[in-house]
């Protein structure tokens, strides 16, 4: 053979082992995709089984379902039933999505014995609303005790399984990408081809893991919400950009600071002992509820209200939290804005018509005094007239300080509408409101003001009693118009009581 055909031969030789192994190379990379595929998918349902189940934890555990139930037994209001039966179906979304995902068969069952133990407490709860709504709390909760041992139990089992299920999955593709390295290694008994494939996989690889990276990046730091990444002590480890935001630090204060330090001092010391604790398990929880609000402190010293969610996991057998944090100060405002007049910061109509109904169907249904107060400002047209707009403002604002400085704490005050204004006041007799609204139109009349147009108050009255128990938002409203009518025609400057309008005028 000639040195030509020996060098052609060659040539062909290393060409086809170039050949094999990029063809190999390139077989093993779309392998580990597939196998990356898979996870992901396999991942993500995992994901959505582990939502779900966090979601029907929340609905139905002692933060949701069963402590709405235990203060309706305690308390018999409206408002826990509604909140318990809101629950009872977030709960049922949850188990409804769980029956749909693939899981097995001792799954299903205790997905069964989770709603055959929520479906028991709503039966108790409606029990409770139709026969024993006004039986006395111990005699109800004897009554209605239902047995949730086992639902726990399946709810223990069940997150349990699932993190087995996971690692499970995890060991398999490990194993099957331990046996795919016999045939790497028979590739690389050609060191030119062997260096060509390593640097052609690496290549590829680190194109995938950079993009990977750079999308995960992206992702992390394109969310409106903060988030938090935090170790076992509590050291912040990484955040995105919402949280700069959020809380005035740059990314590199951030580091390393304890996430105590971003929460107002009030909150620090339980909030330690919290992260200790939940810390020591995989879950999911929003920190807030109905009776504590989580309020975070900025580098100026600001605080503002926060919506918190976190979640605990293990890496590198050490637990990890992270915190999704979002600024509620602009939610609170809107809130308020849409609640209160903003020239007088009292309640609006809207607010005060909602309250009036709450405290109409509380002294109904516990037979307790209700007086309801309907203000107009006398001469409050040629305060406008005479003095111009900005002065009818400032009599609206000066009207709105003295109610609040009369009336107790729990009187709900708002603006009616114009130059009217109503107060509910809860537990207060007819007496002691005729008494009440004498001192108010009193010291009105006595304050100082700056314009020449005198004005003064009439206050009509209606009242509830423990006799009364046939009173509606409507008839105490139209009580309390006429009062104030007739208050405006004796002379304005006082008020009158609707009950003083249907006694019969005594005849010389």
């Amino acid at each position: 053979m000639s040195k030509r055909n020996l060098n052609l031969t060659l040539f062909a030789l290393c060409i086809s082992m170039l050949t094999i192994s990029l063809g190999y190379t390139v077989k093993q990379t779309d392998y580990i995709e597939k196998l990356n595929e898979d996870w992901h998918i396999e991942s993500q349902e995992q994901v959505n089984v582990a939502l779900e189940l966090a979601a029907l934890e929340r609905a139905f555990g002692y933060l949701g379902f069963i402590h709405h139930f235990k203060n309706y037994v305690l308390r018999r209001t409206d408002y826990y039933y509604i909140e318990a039966t809101e629950s009872y179906w977030k709960a049922n979304d949850a188990l409804l999505n769980l029956f749909l995902a693939d899981l097995s068969e001792t799954h299903m069952k205790d997905l069964i014995v989770v709603q055959s133990t929520l479906n028991e407490y709503f039966q108790m709860l409606n029990l409770i609303y139709v026969e024993y709504k006004y039986e006395p709390a111990v005699e109800v909760d004897k009554l209605v005790k239902v047995d949730d041992n086992e639902s726990r139990k399946a709810l223990t089992r069940l997150r349990a399984d699932l993190e087995t299920k996971v690692s499970l999955k995890y060991t398999s593709i490990n194993e099957s990408n331990q046996k795919n390295q016999f045939w790497l290694y028979v590739s690389s008994s050609f060191p030119l081809v062997v260096i060509l494939a390593l640097a052609l996989s690496v290549s590829i690889i680190a194109r995938r893991l950079f993009y990977r990276l750079q999308e995960t990046d992206a992702i992390f730091n394109s969310s409106p919400d903060g988030c938090i990444y935090v170790d076992d002590q509590g050291r912040i480890l990484r955040t995105n950009h919402a949280v700069t935001t959020i809380f005035g630090y740059n990314e590199k204060e951030l580091m390393g600071m304890e996430i105590e330090s971003l929460m107002d001092e009030s909150l620090r010391e339980a909030h330690v002992k919290y992260r200790e604790d939940f810390s020591e398990a995989v879950r999911m929880r929003r920190m807030s509820n109905s009776s504590t609000e989580v309020r975070g402190l900025s580098k100026s010293g600001d605080t503002m209200p926060l919506s918190v969610t976190i979640a605990s996991f293990q890496h590198n057998k050490t637990h990890r939290n992270i915190a999704i944090v979002r600024d509620l100060s602009h939610h609170k405002k809107l809130e308020k804005e849409s609640q209160y007049d903003l020239l007088t910061n009292l309640r609006n109509r809207r607010s005060m018509e909602q309250l009036f109904g709450v405290e109409v169907k509380r002294a109904k249904r516990y037979g307790r005094n209700l007086s309801v107060l309907l203000i107009d400002i006398d001469h409050f047209k040629e305060l406008n007239d005479s003095e111009g707009h900005t002065a009818g403002d400032e009599g609206l604002v000066m009207t709105a300080d003295h109610l609040r400085n009369v009336f107790r704490k729990v009187d709900h005050i708002g603006r009616w509408g114009g130059d009217e204004f109503m107060v509910v006041c809860p537990e207060l007799s007819a007496e002691e409101a005729e008494c009440l609204a004498d001192r108010v139109c009193m010291s009105f009349s006595k304050l100082p003001y700056s314009w020449d147009c005198r004005i003064t108050m009439s206050i009509g009255i209606a009242s509830m009693s423990p006799n009364r128990a046939s009173g509606s938002v409507e008839t105490l409203f139209k009580e309390a118009d006429k009062a104030l009518y007739a208050a405006k025609a004796q002379g304005r400057n006082r008020q009158q009581h609707f009950r003083s309008l249907r006694r019969p005028k005594l005849v010389n």
